[in-house]
């Protein structure tokens, strides 16, 4: 613990220790180490499940996809959400959340779990666009959501056939650096033209292999992280995604491709503790805190006003977790 700590400019776990339920309690599990036997953990997670920010959000995710999204970086998305209550800690009993764990597994295609909407298709040249119907039962895959499905099922202590498949197929979509592409019109031309996968894509898919130990050092892992590798080689967008302002943002939840959520999740890896662009997240992180060693955020979802991580003007207990936790996965 003394490593990490001495690169913040003052040590702020007792700051959230007595912040909001989701701070405390995974400060308690994932910074001090605390067993789910011990009181403070208990007391902790009691707190959790009984603030009404929490139980609005578990109420939330209740409707499950019931119109299809316009946008993929939509915070009102409930997959999004629910991978939120399970970052913050909470589990499948928990909230009744279950009702959502069984909606979010109706809809299995090739082994992956579906979302509601049609596949992008390309305007046809002199042909009126007409607006697809939101509410229809047509559901696909993509790399670019159906593994947050899948890995907030694993988070939230999901364990079945249906979680196992998923990664068992999610590991055989990243057999080479090109991995699992989506292949739409908009991105294809671009593929075509430098033959390398997408970087969120590669992101999501790590995210699920750093839950795996026998994963974790693997080679689909190594895969899957050579689109961000050329993606901060290439210095320039890449498939709309892009290394401007807006990604280097401290910014929750880990909705879109932005800085946070990358350090969050590389820093979970050996194998990359070297890469360049792994220092340039940690340097930018220790020089983003204030002389408390907490963190503002600096970009903000509406959807979320009433949560610590949207309000710009004072440091976010969570924020300052998540960056924590960064730095000790890091340092170890």
């Amino acid at each position: 613990m003394k490593a990490w700590t001495e690169k913040l400019n003052d040590n702020p776990i007792d700051w959230l220790r007595n912040s909001n339920p989701w701070t405390k309690y995974k400060t308690y599990s994932d910074l001090l180490g605390f067993k789910e036997t011990d009181r403070e953990l208990i007391e902790a997670k009691n707190d959790l499940i009984n603030d009404e920010n929490i139980i609005h959000l578990a109420n939330d995710t209740k409707e499950w996809l019931t119109i299809s999204p316009t946008r993929n970086n939509d915070p009102k998305i409930t997959y999004f959400k629910l991978k939120a209550l399970a970052e913050f800690g909470l589990r499948y009993s928990d909230l009744e959340l279950k009702e959502t764990v069984d909606k979010a597994s109706e809809h299995v295609i090739n082994n992956m779990f579906g979302v509601r909407g049609q596949i992008p298709e390309k305007p046809i040249k002199g042909k009126k666009y007409e607006k697809p119907d939101l509410t229809t039962d047509v559901w696909h895959i993509s790399p670019c959501n159906s593994p947050l499905i899948t890995t907030a099922l694993m988070e939230l202590g999901v364990k079945n056939d249906l979680i196992n498949n998923s990664i068992e197929e999610l590991k055989h979509k990243w057999t080479n650096i090109e991995g699992w592409f989506c292949h739409f019109f908009f991105v294809d031309g671009q593929f075509n033209k430098l033959q390398i996968g997408c970087p969120i894509a590669g992101l999501q898919a790590l995210e699920i292999f750093s839950k795996v130990p026998e994963l974790k050092e693997s080679e689909y892992a190594k895969f899957a992280f050579e689109p961000i590798k050329f993606h901060k080689d290439y210095g320039k967008s890449l498939y709309y995604f892009g290394r401007s302002k807006k990604f280097w943002t401290l910014k929750y939840p880990f909705v879109w491709y932005n800085a946070l959520y990358l350090a969050d999740v590389l820093t979970r890896f050996d194998f990359l503790k070297d890469q360049p662009v792994i220092k340039e997240l940690i340097d930018w992180i220790i020089h983003a805190q204030d002389k408390n060693g907490r963190f503002k955020p600096s970009s903000i979802f509406m959807e979320y006003k009433n949560w610590d991580f949207s309000n710009k003007k004072e440091p976010s207990p969570w924020i300052t977790f998540l960056c924590c936790r960064i730095l000790k996965q890091y340092f170890g």
